[in-house]
């Protein structure tokens, strides 16, 4: 099963157009009008319709939204597509590389620097400036990259104490429009990648009436398991249905991965999933973003940051970049063969139960 995993977006990308070329699925690609990928190649989203598109219920499947993320997310679509047995009236629908130059060039967002997860709201509407994020950015973004300019441990204890964990990770994690240069930047407005998808998306759902979906990502969650972050109001029929599919467990597990902050997660802004029913508001909707676990927070952590400081940072590196650019990517992608395994065997399993959730419907 690991050969559906591969070493290069460009890799990435093959695989998965070769299969839907044998399978005989239409594809709708758009190609990045102005930026190349990191061995010349065109980047592009690519969204392919494996199944009946006048089917009325379809289920979604997206890939790479964060970069480096996108290899995972990418087996998954390839490894489940391949053999899979397309019910009678469903139809299968793969976005492939949400982000294809930041799963490229090897990096959580695009060419902007845009957090493609915290681009699909309304921007600096509903931000406003929160006075810990200067001195949050000042110790996550250090100019020098050595181990006492990464530690901030102190900054953290102190935050936390005077504020509290909910504000602290929202603040760090939620969104920020203020520094082009930070973590989670919002964007002033839509990246190309919103701008593509809101204009193919709703012709692709326009017969559909019930949408399942899944958006994968990597990082938070114990190794390989999975971690299940659903934004429809809870104990509407949609949240419900969801964990229906999924199983009780599913519940608790997203907030479990925030052992840092004692469960407590961010208030998030600009969510994908939560912006993709407006795609399609003739169907009802039922899905998820759903994390692949690799290693702790701080080693999660520490990986983006990584991310961040090889495109932006300007000072000293106790480390070559090649070997900041392959830690980082271990904690993103791990390639222990034994986490690629759980990961498949983890996630081919959610498809199948949204696949039969979907069905039952």
């Amino acid at each position: 099963m690991t050969s559906s995993f591969s070493d290069t977006y460009a890799q990435a990308r093959q695989k998965f157009l070769s299969l839907a070329s044998e399978r005989a699925a239409k594809v709708v690609s758009s190609v990045h009008p102005t930026e190349r990928g990191a061995q010349g190649e065109d980047l592009a989203i690519d969204i392919a319709i494996f199944g009946d598109p006048e089917a009325e219920k379809t289920l979604f499947l997206v890939s790479g939204t964060h970069g480096q993320e996108g290899f995972l997310g990418s087996a998954l679509q390839i490894e489940f597509l391949r053999d899979l047995e397309i019910p009678e009236g469903v139809n299968v629908v793969a976005l492939h590389a949400l982000n294809p130059w930041g799963f490229s060039h090897l990096s959580r967002t695009d060419e902007a620097n845009i957090d493609l997860n915290r681009n699909f709201g309304d921007y600096a509407a509903s931000l406003t400036p929160d006075e810990l994020y200067p001195v949050l950015v000042r110790a996550l973004c250090p100019d020098d990259w050595t181990e006492e300019t990464i530690d901030w441990s102190g900054v953290r204890d102190q935050i936390v104490a005077a504020h509290g964990f909910k504000r602290m990770v929202t603040v760090l994690a939620g969104g920020q429009v203020f520094e082009p240069t930070g973590l989670n930047y919002v964007g002033q407005g839509p990246s190309w990648s919103r701008r593509v998808v809101a204009e193919i998306l709703p012709q692709i759902f326009a017969k559909a009436r019930k949408i399942a979906f899944i958006e994968w990502h990597t990082g938070l969650g114990a190794f390989g398991e999975l971690s299940h972050l659903c934004s429809f109001e809870p104990g509407s029929a949609a949240y419900e249905r969801v964990f229906d599919w999924m199983g009780e467990a599913a519940r608790s597990s997203f907030a479990a991965t925030f052992e840092l902050t004692k469960g407590e997660t961010p208030s998030y802004q600009g969510l994908f999933s939560a912006w993709l029913p407006t795609t399609a508001p003739q169907a009802e909707w039922a899905g998820l973003l759903i994390e692949v676990g690799t290693y702790d927070n701080l080693t999660v952590g520490d990986a983006v940051r990584m991310d961040r400081w090889l495109r932006f940072g300007q000072g000293r590196s106790f480390m070559p970049r090649d070997q900041m650019r392959r830690t980082m990517m271990e904690g993103l992608n791990p390639s222990d063969a034994s986490w690629r395994a759980k990961a498949l065997e983890n996630g081919l399993d959610a498809q199948r139960r949204a696949l039969r959730g979907l069905q039952r419907w």
